[in-house]
């Protein structure tokens, strides 16, 4: 039982912070700037990446989730529960974790363009430096037609970008994802696809995967949707310092065996992306490596529409079972590729409950032969979606499709 004194000492310990402060701290400098543009922006300069003052609303959010789970921990009951020594570990983890994440989104921020830069500040002849698009030396954002209506602002959230980053640009991406997944992905498509062919990979999140067929010689073309992950890629991708720390899990207070498993202090980019493309020349029309196209997928790639050609092979990876209408996500799929054209996969089957059909794998099998495609190989793969297993006391794995099919025939 904690003492009196002991009490004492962690009450004072605990004054000058408290979980609910930190979304107030965080947000000073938006109220600052908010004041001074009190005028929403008409129209956004690069509109498929985040404002500022969006990317401090969604920091805000995380910060709320974060410190609704927290509140009962420090409470001065839990301090007589675990003990003085225990509960200020607990409190100290908490901190340095909300510190540290708050610090990576704030280097992000910092990136961002002032909110009051607008289309016409960017082609005035008077512009400042700071509507000026950055540099984008490893991967280019190029919108297509009205491509960029069809932008989510509202799917993802900061935990969810967290667990990306884990899973494509931290050490623990090397044992999990990169070997695994991606590695056994690249050599499938190898022996298929001779170097200099296009690439297209939906749903391409925070870019690891493209740029490591950007590095084996192939003309990428990549594409989402989520503003705020195009708005981390673009940093991650072309301008992020190596090595910023972060805890992805922090927000995690469930299936810990202790604290340095929701408290795993990780770095990203742990290796520089630059290196992953393997100095592979730019894409064609680009100084880059690597395009991505922001826009949905459907809407984007559709025939008819603005993101609409023929690729030598289609890379899915962890995508097909997040479409609502899968009969026409194989539509649109099956209308990029020509007759000899590749549809390379590795993913589960787990369908969203708003999903319109729910097929077995044989099923999907079926359909894509009956479309006029041979498969060139089937295999299970166990995977770790981006925490090792054993790591936690749940985490993700599975055991997934890795699949290459190549198109016979039209029908």
């Amino acid at each position: 039982m904690v003492g009196t004194a002991s009490f004492k000492k962690v009450a004072h310990f605990l004054r000058p912070w408290h979980w609910g402060s930190i979304a107030v701290i965080s947000l000073s400098a938006a109220c600052v700037l908010l004041r001074r543009n009190p005028k929403p922006m008409s129209a956004r300069v690069e509109g498929w990446r985040l404002s500022r003052s969006e990317l401090r609303e969604v920091l805000k959010k995380y910060e709320k989730l974060v410190a609704k789970d927290a509140r009962a921990l420090q409470h001065s009951s839990t301090a007589r529960l675990l003990g003085a020594e225990r509960y200020q570990r607990r409190t100290a983890a908490m901190r340095h974790a909300a510190e540290t994440n708050q610090r990576l989104v704030e280097q992000l921020l910092d990136d961002l363009p002032d909110d009051s830069c607008d289309r016409t500040a960017l082609v005035s002849e008077n512009r400042s430096e700071v509507c000026t698009p950055p540099a984008r030396p490893v991967a280019e954002f190029r919108s297509l037609g009205n491509s960029l209506a069809t932008v989510s602002r509202a799917y993802g959230t900061l935990q969810s970008v967290f667990a990306h980053l884990m899973r494509d640009w931290s050490g623990i991406s090397e044992q999990t994802v990169i070997s695994n997944q991606y590695g056994q992905l690249l050599e499938e498509v190898k022996p298929h696809l001779p170097r200099g062919s296009h690439v297209l990979v939906p749903g391409a999140g925070l870019g690891r995967l493209a740029l490591m067929l950007a590095g084996e010689g192939f003309q990428v073309e990549a594409n989402d949707a989520s503003a705020l992950f195009m708005t981390f890629a673009d940093y991650i991708l072309n301008r992020a310092p190596l090595a910023t720390p972060f805890f992805p899990l922090a927000h995690a207070f469930w299936e810990n065996w202790g604290l340095e498993q929701q408290y795993t202090e990780l770095t990203v980019p742990n290796v520089s992306p630059r290196s992953v493309a393997n100095s592979s020349g730019p894409v064609e029309g680009s100084q880059a490596p690597v395009v991505v196209v922001p826009g949905d997928f459907l809407r984007t790639y559709q025939t008819g529409g603005p993101g609409f050609r023929q690729f030598d092979a289609v890379v899915t990876c962890f995508f097909i079972d997040m479409s609502k209408d899968v009969e026409e996500l194989f539509g649109v799929l099956d209308s990029l590729l020509d007759v000899g054209g590749l549809w390379v996969n590795l993913g589960p089957l787990n369908w969203k409950r708003d999903s319109k059909l729910k097929l077995t794998w044989e099923e999907i099998v079926a359909i894509w032969q009956l479309k006029g495609y041979e498969f060139l190989a089937q295999k299970r793969v166990d995977t770790d979606y981006h925490i090792p297993r054993g790591k936690k006391m749940y985490t993700e794995s599975r055991t997934v499709s890795l699949s290459v099919a190549v198109k016979r025939s039209k029908q």
